[in-house]
């Protein structure tokens, strides 16, 4: 207690040193405890589920045809499940949605599951009111039931209990609620509403194609207790070789299969976000400690002749040590809980900010493991920032200091080295983080620029899906569609209306095997892939993609008439490059029977994102090929952001009881697909920031300091004849010497790592020449004005009052 007593009262002595340093490292402490919070809650621990570890996917991989995703087959499912050893279960889901119809209320379109019977099983979540599907549900031609998600249950049928058991009108037909799901499910399925048995007859996909390899289950499985994952992973490619032996014709034979955990899916494509981010926000702990520490050996100068009373009356260096490191303490205690503070604030800042991009359900907060992750970094910021000032402190000259005779920083040369090892240590961790915040920055800059290939301005979309039981026909789907797009047309807030299978950007989006007429045709499974898009007659004009050779879809290409299709600018040049793509024709289905004669070329549209390139895509005419669900595309001049009203009008005015989902625009869905990129740049860009100015801060308070202990010096140069000009270029120089030493080390620092953000950028490559030289010039230029000033206050040193106070 009594050096708690003492560390408080000597740092309230100097209350504006205290106040900077408290600031400096509450700042640095709570810019790492949030965004440490946020890598817990994504990344350490995404899912909340039982033995999360033993949960796994069963992903393809086939790179040859660009398959790679958690899909397989029916017929490959039914293979895995009848012979595989090592899960305790294995069960399947695919992605469906339905419309729900209530007495006196909107239609609403849920996004729903379909699974097999063991699927909430499998993951470890039981029904949070009700019971899970029966075997005898789980059929193909089993009793209509579901089970309903439990946002659903609470807004719109008021948690009424007496729901479980009752009957529900999902896509006209009256289906039991057997159960509620649970309040919070996992990514990436925290956005279901609505789960239903069966998932073996998708619509949308032909019987055929569904028995001839098509991809469309998820498949997940848990792993039986003492099987490791690499056992397990063994075993599904070995099944994975024996399904294409048995079956070589089939469209999946050549897919290769692996095993992922849940976690990993769930966190793998921002883990290395994350990882840059706690490394940048690290970087400018350990600057903004050397800042403070550098402080701290300066203070004690003033406290000389404390320190020398202290050890004249019998205090040992232990205790010195133990006294200053207890002050050190106090106040990153001090910081640490103001930076808690900080970091509950930037918390709900930027929950707000990743609205949309974040897990539905998500809430950033401050647990267990991220407040003792707190005081271990506290603990440490300590030990970085005292135990050198502490050690030199103890180390005091008595006779010296008592004496008055010796001025000299505390340690002597020792002390005024680590202090010039600090500030060089702090330019040189502040150049790299200038660097690959730089190239970040650059990077989201190119992206942000890449043309997308179409205008997104003034363009929003809806889903709609329609039930197969009475849209049964292409022509009747393709009838809805139109009769909607008309309605569209004719509204006055409308300048054009158009229908599409997935819209650019989305990421979404059937794909198929062809093969080119008049070519050898490879069997199935070794046909090239492409991506398939069911569009209307106005869809290329609505969102601008230029057309650049034949002519686009017309009125005449129904379903009767012969098959036709226009590709994309890329997939024209790699299939036709001496010859016109236009008169060409691509056979399609698993017997190449579906001849599509292409009559148009039009501009590449990034459909993956702006960072991808675009795919090779195949677009067919809706009015030939229909489709139970497809988006529908309105253009206005005004708001796109209130044509959901309008969206949901024509809708209902084919059809009362169909509903919109996934309402957005397109200038919204094009930034959101930037979200992560655009976080990364700007996080990046302000801890970068920080650091420099906490080196420009440290290189002025070292060189400050200096200036004060040698201002005898300097007065004596000044009385023997030496200039303003002269004593500046002696200050500037010893300034200027630690920076250029530290900005080498940066650069070569930043040159060896640059490469690990190789797969962070764009367009950019790590050792760009202008960012390096950019970031060398504008460290400089700091620099040097955080040199000159010291050195202009020391230029105006007075020789006689420098000497008297001698």
């Amino acid at each position: 207690m009594p050096y708690l007593r003492f560390a408080f009262r000597s740092l309230l002595k100097t209350p504006g040193f205290t106040a900077v340093a408290v600031l400096t490292i509450a700042v640095a402490i709570g810019a790492n405890t949030a965004l440490f919070s946020i890598f817990n809650r994504l990344v350490l621990h995404p899912i909340d589920l039982p033995d999360a570890d033993r949960i796994v996917r069963i992903w393809t991989n086939n790179q040859e045809r660009n398959v790679v995703g958690p899909v397989l087959s029916v017929p490959k499912f039914e293979l895995l499940r009848d012979q595989q050893t090592s899960f305790s279960s294995l069960d399947a889901a695919a992605f469906n949605s339905a419309v729900l119809t209530r007495e006196g209320a909107d239609p609403e379109q849920l996004s729903s599951l379909n699974v097999t019977t063991g699927f909430l099983p499998t993951l470890g979540l039981p029904p949070a009111r009700g019971r899970n599907f029966t075997p005898e549900e789980d059929a193909a031609n089993g009793p209509p039931v579901c089970l309903l998600g439990y946002d659903i249950w609470k807004n719109r049928f008021g948690q009424r209990e007496s729901l479980v058991g009752e009957t529900i009108m999902l896509n006209g037909i009256a289906t039991t609620v057997v159960g509620i799901l649970p309040e919070k499910l996992p990514a990436p399925i925290s956005f279901v509403q609505m789960v239903s048995p069966w998932p073996f007859a998708p619509p949308g996909i032909q019987p055929q194609a569904v028995q001839g390899g098509a991809g469309f289950l998820q498949v997940t499985a848990r792993l039986k207790p003492g099987i490791s994952f690499a056992q397990a992973d063994a075993e599904v490619r070995t099944l994975s070789k024996r399904y294409a032996a048995a079956y070589p014709g089939r469209l999946d034979a050549t897919n290769e299969n692996e095993l992922r955990t849940w976690v990993e899916e769930t966190v793998g494509p921002v883990r290395p976000t994350f990882v840059l981010l706690l490394a940048a926000v690290g970087l400018v702990l350990l600057i903004a400690c050397a800042n403070v520490s550098s402080l701290f050996l300066g203070r004690l100068s003033a406290r000389q002749k404390e320190i020398a009373v202290r050890v004249s009356m019998g205090a040992t260096r232990w205790q010195l040590i133990r006294q200053f490191l207890t002050e050190t303490a106090v106040f990153c205690a001090t910081a640490a809980a103001l930076g808690v503070l900080f970091a509950l604030w930037s918390l709900g800042a930027i929950e707000r900010l990743l609205t949309g991009t974040l897990p539905a359900g998500t809430v950033l907060t401050l647990d267990g493991l991220t407040l003792a992750f707190t005081i271990a970094l506290s603990a440490a910021a300590v030990l970085v920032i005292g135990l050198v000032p502490a050690w030199q402190a103890s180390r005091v000259n008595l006779s010296e200091v008592l004496k008055d005779a010796a001025r000299g920083a505390p340690g002597g040369a020792r002390g005024s080295r680590f202090r010039n090892f600090l500030i060089t240590t702090e330019v040189a961790l502040s150049v790299a983080l200038l660097i690959g915040s730089g190239l970040l920055l650059i990077s989201f800059v190119k992206l942000q620029a890449t043309p997308a290939g179409f205008n997104p301005r003034g363009i929003a979309s809806a889903f709609v899906n329609l039930p197969a039981q009475r849209y049964a026909t292409k022509g009747q789907q393709a009838d809805f569609y139109y009769q909607v797009i008309e309605n569209l047309r004719a509204n006055p807030q409308v300048k054009g209306a158009a229908a599409a299978l997935s819209l650019p950007i989305s990421g979404f989006g059937p794909r198929a095997v062809y093969a080119v007429e008049g070519r050898p045709i490879p069997p199935t499974s070794e046909r090239a892939i492409a991506s398939l898009n069911f569009v209307s007659d106005d869809y290329f004009s609505l969102l601008q993609i230029p057309l650049q050779s034949g002519r686009l879809f017309a009125a005449t290409d129904r379903e009767k008439s012969p098959g036709v299709c226009i590709i994309n600018a890329s997939f024209a040049r790699r299939l036709f490059p001496d010859k016109p793509a236009v008169g060409q024709a691509l056979l399609r289905g698993q017997n190449a029977d579906i001849r599509l004669e292409i009559v148009g070329v039009v501009a590449d549209v990034k459909s993956q994102g702006l960072n991808s390139p675009p795919p090779d895509t195949m677009y067919v005419p809706l009015q030939q090929w229909g489709g139970v669900g497809n988006t529908l595309v309105v253009s206005t001049s005004g708001d796109a952001a209130a044509m959901q009203s309008v969206l949901r009008a024509s809708v209902a005015k084919v059809d009362k009881s169909l509903a919109i989902s996934f309402f957005t625009t397109m200038d919204s869905a094009l930034q959101q697909s930037l979200g992560i990129q655009r976080i990364t740049a700007w996080l990046t860009g302000v801890f970068a920031g920080v650091a420099l100015v906490l080196s420009a801060v440290g290189l002025y308070s070292v060189l400050a300091y200096a200036v004060t202990q040698r201002t005898s010096e300097i007065g004596i140069r000044m009385a023997l004849g030496a200039d303003k000009g002269q004593v500046i270029n002696l200050i500037l120089s010893q300034g200027l010497r630690l920076v250029a030493i530290g900005l080498g080390i940066g650069l070569a620092v930043s040159a060896a790592g640059a490469r690990l953000l190789a797969s962070l950028l764009y367009q950019i490559e790590p050792l760009d020449p202008v960012v390096f030289a950019g970031v060398a010039v504008l460290f400089s230029r700091v620099a040097v004005l955080a040199c000159l000033l010291p050195s202009l206050r020391a230029s105006r040193i007075d020789p006689l009052v420098a000497l008297r106070t001698e």
